[in-house]
């Protein structure tokens, strides 16, 4: 029972209170500065903190720079082994902090269709497009095949000037393609 009593954090919150309704000038700085120290430990915490954000860490050094500076223009008594305990506690803990990385996945492309043909199209305005795009993919396969017969052609000369068969050569090149369609077609298996 007595454990608990000393967790007890009603007389905690009541000496403070009576502290601080006692005329201080500082009072009002003190609990603003606290307040932004305290935001700014809870925003490193967060996930939106993915490496240590440089404005938060400036705020931290300065509040820590008037915390240090006033108690010495108070001439208060700084024990400098508590105060570097105190430093080095949340300095290590800030540290293993630092040391985890997460790397967020960029977010997906958003897409965009875009459509160079005209929406509510009939059926028949679809299938006459069909028909036109398929009569210019001929027109552009015949023009493809006149060009490879004239590189042949062209290729023939040049072989027959400089003394090949040509044609012995045509009937091998022939007889290669038909045996390898021969056998890229499946064989039937016999049945019992």
């Amino acid at each position: 029972m007595r454990r608990l009593q000393r967790l007890n954090p009603g007389p905690g919150i009541v000496d403070f209170w009576t502290e601080f309704k006692r005329p201080n000038p500082y009072r009002w700085p003190i609990l603003a500065a606290s307040m932004v120290l305290t935001g700014s430990l809870l925003f490193l915490l967060t996930d939106r903190a993915v490496s240590l954000n440089w404005l938060v860490g400036a705020v931290l050094a300065v509040i820590g720079g008037v915390a240090i500076a006033a108690m010495i223009a108070e001439r208060v008594r700084i024990r400098f082994g508590i105060l570097l305990l105190a430093a080095v506690v949340p300095a290590a803990i800030f540290w293993q902090f630092g040391k985890e990385r997460w790397r967020i996945p960029p977010a997906p492309p958003k897409v965009e269709y875009i459509s160079t043909f005209e929406e509510g199209r009939t059926d028949a305005e679809i299938a006459e497009s069909n028909r036109a795009n398929q009569e210019m993919q001929d027109q552009l396969l015949a023009e493809q095949r006149r060009r490879e017969e004239e590189a042949k052609d062209a290729y023939r000369a040049l072989g027959r000037a400089s003394g090949i068969d040509v044609e012995a050569m045509e009937r091998r090149i022939a007889e290669q393609e038909a045996q390898e369609s021969a056998s890229e077609q499946p064989v039937a298996e016999p049945t019992e």
